[in-house]
């Protein structure tokens, strides 16, 4: 399901595109951050519009998804929206098996243009779901070779004592909140590939010589 931030006319619009299936790409400005997770990006949602109140914002999660679940949801998406941000919140529920999920990684992170950047939460869950240290392993070393991934250390502020799991795996209200916080200062704090992107000159100003 689709939460749109937007002007009155451009949601408008972009549901009208969205009830006809069209394809056609949106301009990027028409949507700053695009959201896809599971239950826990489903849990960030009461919190996540208001702190990027100065972004558009369109989400798509689901419950219980893996990443190659979320990956379709992914690439439905791109067909109507072109995000200069994307917030991932997957692997929580994929199996234990580090080289399948940098796979997995990979291809979800290929469908991305190389100037989007990229928001993803590290994994913490109960031991009966499979270990997950080496899934974090796997998204601290793909961060380190490519520019657009900022990590969001959600394991950390769970051990850390920031955060009350009371299943192991879903947050409170409150961690909720806090995790939501986390997600917006990466936004905001952006990445390194679009840093990198040079600055166009506005239209009619002078080129310095």
């Amino acid at each position: 399901m689709f939460i749109l931030r937007a002007s009155a006319c451009c949601t408008f619009l972009l549901l009208l595109t969205l009830l006809a299936g069209g394809v056609a790409q949106a301009r990027a400005g028409d949507s700053d951050v695009l959201v896809v997770g599971d239950s826990l990006a489903v849990g960030t949602q009461p919190y996540l519009p208001d702190l990027l109140a100065d972004r558009n914002l369109v989400s798509d999660v689901q419950g219980g998804i893996t990443t190659p679940q979320g990956m379709r949801l992914l690439r439905m998406a791109l067909r109507t929206v072109a995000p200069r941000t994307v917030v991932f919140s997957l692997g929580s529920n994929d199996g234990p098996d580090p080289q399948r999920f940098a796979d997995r990684v990979r291809r979800t992170l290929a469908l991305l243009s190389p100037s989007t950047c990229i928001v993803w939460s590290t994994i913490i869950r109960p031991p009966r779901k499979g270990d997950y240290r080496r899934l974090n392993r796997v998204l601290h070393t793909i961060k380190k070779r490519d520019p657009r991934i900022v990590l969001v250390d959600w394991e950390h502020a769970v051990t850390g004592g920031a955060v009350v799991l009371p299943d192991g795996l879903h947050a409170d209200p409150d961690g909720y909140r806090y995790r939501s916080a986390m997600i917006a200062d990466a936004v905001h704090g952006g990445c390194a590939a679009a840093a990198a992107m040079p600055v166009l000159p506005a239209a009619g100003a002078a080129t310095p010589h």
